[in-house]
């Protein structure tokens, strides 16, 4: 820093202040030494571009934490942000400087610049990733980290040195830190631009400029008002380092705006690249200058108060000096976040670290959400959900709040409209919640919550449009026309209906009936139909009209009735599984539906399937439940499907697989039909050894995927069924097979152990 006393009014002076980005105690010494130097104009590290931002940080609205947000206009992914909290440096610099009246800009490269660069230094290797400085000097002093050092001897002693000779001993320590390193290209080019947005301060007529900047950059500005003699580049060398960065043109074209910040995102690396892990203690610090351990814990107590944990009074006084004890044994001019944690722990929660992370949400993070001015620049698509949240009353938040919704009311059908339209945008405000909520009513149960990096979102998604529905429409559009899946296809169709986007419903129900004219994929199609018939089932909860999809749907049942038995034969295992997931889904919505175009087809195949000798087990052992539980198919039935399928001759595997089909999910039709138990037990007592060592993994999964009072169930049924058959055919000569183990060997002379087998198989192996 360059400054004299003995200076006059005539001579130039420009005061050079280094800081540590989102440091409360050179927030509050940069309060002090501009009121210190006075200033007539005050330069910050920012992007360059913003200075039409700058008025708004006087705005009453404004409330930080807040952050300066750069995206490209064409490609708004491409982005980044300058964070500020109360307790930043550069923040107090801005309030001072428009509460003074004093004219103020951003002095680091604009960032229609740096957007682009960063890109490329990000895939340099090497050079552009220097060690922090601060944890450099951390190292030589014996610290462990860097905000400790920085805290104690920064921090804690501006108050000690006077504000401006505390921001000559970082300029003093920083320079020698740099002097025995090379300065990397980027930093080179952002600090030539830095000298020359000084130089030209001053050659407007400027007689007294304060720099405020990071302290690594401090060495690199210090006295470049001196001209040559301070040892910087020249002004020539400057000006042909900036005629080096790349020209901003239509492609790289870039908006700035304000956005709202939380303390939990300060961790947030962008921009100036700075972050840090304990927001809320530093506004602590920067909001209290005395006491600091006394109201720190205090605030702890009353958190922990709040869940119902015992603090005393005498709690906070043993924390407290264990706190300072721990300070003194350290060598720290007072207590920081370490020592009070330690004192929290100890003594507030009496050794028990469990509620550690209660209080890290609450307080050492913290869950602070900014503010905005409501005339900051905004994207359309923002400003319209702007004003739909304020008519819908769902203030942004960054606290939880469950709305449940009644879709009879206007009010709450909008809010859910709202919230599935932004859903479609990849901008999650809401998500839908449990209980209350189903699709068949018209309840709806949301969790809302407002975080930051829904504003990027935000911007991203205003590719697609300027108005919610307008771009939730858009980018429904788009996925349709790239979208190969039948299924999926139907399931933004859903979506569409769902979220009330009339202009999209139309064109997807006719690429939905397009491909459903040419898809041969009869998996492909059973998927199609259940989300269709959810529309159709429901659409009197949310007043949607889907006359057209009646056709498309009677269409695709019906095709997929006569496709089902070819798709079923002449398959392996694993396209077998996923048929059968989709054989049950489309059962489901074709029962729902009711409509007898579709029903009788659908009942038809699927018995055509449960008689077919050629199609695979796990689809016929489906088909032959699905009947079952649509009333179909009677007890007697279903034993004679089942008898034939684990006859003798059946290859177990695919005996097997008939019973996964018919039983995964479910085992209530054990629970209550001996007779069946009896066919299986029946059909494992005759199993050599080889052969049940084979279905064993197969029965297993199957069985396991019973719910636990169902597995109950049946497990109480086994004693009663009669197991005479079974002993009498376990021969002789087959228990005396060397092959057998002895738990199987014991099983097969107990037709109800047999069973329990499957149901307790830890206690076999």
């Amino acid at each position: 820093m360059t400054t004299s006393t003995d200076e006059t009014v005539a001579d130039p002076c420009v005061a050079v202040l280094g800081v540590r980005h989102h440091g409360p105690g050179s927030a509050r010494a940069i309060a002090a030494a501009l009121a210190e130097f006075g200033p007539d104009r005050v330069l910050i590290e920012g992007p360059a571009d913003a200075g039409a931002l700058i008025p708004l940080v006087g705005a009453a609205e404004m409330e930080p934490p807040v952050a300066l947000f750069a995206y490209r206009e064409q490609d708004p992914k491409v982005s980044a942000f300058w964070p500020f909290a109360a307790f930043s440096p550069e923040w107090s610099a801005l309030r001072y400087a428009v509460a003074h009246d004093v004219p103020v800009e951003f002095c680091d490269l604009p960032a229609a610049v740096s957007l682009g660069m960063d890109r490329d230094v990000e895939q340099e290797e090497g050079t552009e990733r220097r060690k922090d400085p601060i944890t450099q000097l951390a190292e030589a002093a014996g610290y462990e980290d860097g905000e400790t050092w920085w805290e104690d001897v920064v921090e804690h002693r501006v108050h000690e040195t006077g504000a401006l000779d505390a921001f000559a001993a970082v300029a003093e320590a920083m320079a020698a830190v740099r002097a025995h390193e090379e300065t990397g290209a980027f930093d080179a080019v952002r600090e030539a631009y830095m000298r020359t947005a000084v130089r030209a301060a001053l050659a407007g007529g400027t007689r007294r400029i304060a720099v405020v900047c990071g302290a690594y950059h401090v060495p690199a500005i210090l006295g470049v008002e001196k001209g040559k003699a301070s040892g910087l580049p020249t002004v020539k060398e400057d000006k042909a380092a900036v005629a080096t960065l790349p020209k901003v043109s239509k492609a790289t074209a870039t908006s700035l705006t304000w956005v709202p910040w939380t303390h939990s995102r300060l961790s947030y690396r962008s921009g100036y690249g700075a972050g840090i892990s304990s927001p809320g203690w530093y506004a602590h610090l920067f909001e209290h200058d005395d006491h600091i351990a006394e109201r720190w814990l205090t605030r702890v107590a009353t958190l922990l108060r709040k869940e119902r944990v015992p603090v005393s009074s005498a709690h906070l006084i043993e924390g407290v000096r264990l706190a300072e004890t721990l300070s003194v044994l350290r060598g720290r001019p007072r207590p920081g976040l370490a020592e009070l944690t330690e004192a929290t722990i100890a003594v507030l929660c009496e050794g028990s670290p469990e509620r550690l992370s209660l209080i890290e949400t609450g307080l050492i993070v913290g869950d602070v959400l900014g503010a905005v001015p409501p005339d900051t620049p905004a994207v359309p698509l923002a400003a319209d959900l702007t004003r739909e949240a304020k008519r819908l009353r769902m203030p942004k938040a960054v606290s939880e709040k469950t709305y449940e919704l009644d879709l009879r009311t206007p009010n709450d059908l909008d809010r859910s409209k709202l919230l599935r339209r932004l859903e479609l945008l990849d901008v999650p405000w809401g998500e839908p919640g449990h209980g209350r909520s189903s699709t068949g009513t018209f309840r709806e149960s949301w969790r809302v919550v407002w975080e930051p990096g829904l504003e990027v979102k935000l911007v991203e998604a205003s590719m697609w449009g300027t108005t919610v529905p307008g771009a939730a429409t858009a980018r429904m559009l788009d996925r349709a026309a790239n979208e190969t899946s039948l299924a999926r296809l139907t399931g933004l169709v859903e979506n569409c209906l769902a979220a009330d986007l009339p202009d999209a419903v139309g064109p997807m129900v006719g690429a939905v009936q397009d491909r459903a004219a040419v898809d041969t994929d009869i998996t492909e199609l059973a998927g199609a139909l259940p989300p269709l018939v959810n529309v159709l089932r429901y659409r009197d909860v949310r007043g949607t009209r889907v006359e057209s999809l009646t056709t498309v749907v009677r269409g695709l049942g019906v095709r997929l009735a006569i496709g089902l038995l070819g798709a079923c034969v002449g398959i392996d295992d694993k396209p077998a599984i996923v048929l059968a997931a989709r054989m049950s889904e489309a059962n489901a919505a074709i029962q729902l539906l009711e409509d007898p175009e579709v029903r009788g087809p659908w009942t038809e195949a699927l018995t055509q399937v449960a008689d077919s000798e050629g199609a695979h087990g796990m689809t016929a052992g489906k088909a032959a439940r699905l009947l079952t539980d649509n009333g179909v198919f009677d007890t007697a039935a279903v034993a004679e499907r089942m008898a034939r399928a684990l006859a003798q001759g059946t290859e177990p595997a695919d005996a097997a697989a008939w019973l996964e089909g018919f039983l995964a999910g479910s085992g209530l039709l054990l629970a209550h039909d001996k007779a069946m138990l009896r066919l299986i037990d029946a059909w494992i007592s005759e199993l050599d050894g080889e052969r049940f060592a084979t279905v064993l993994p197969l029965l297993r999964r199957t069985f396991g995927t019973f719910a636990g009072p169902e597995r109950r169930a049946i497990a109480d049924q086994l004693p009663t069924i009669d197991s005479a058959q079974s002993a009498d055919a376990a021969s002789e000569e087959e228990l005396d097979d060397a092959d057998v183990p002895d738990w199987l060997r014991a099983a097969r002379t107990d037709a109800a152990a047999t069973i329990h087998l499957l149901f307790n198989l830890e206690r076999a192996a």
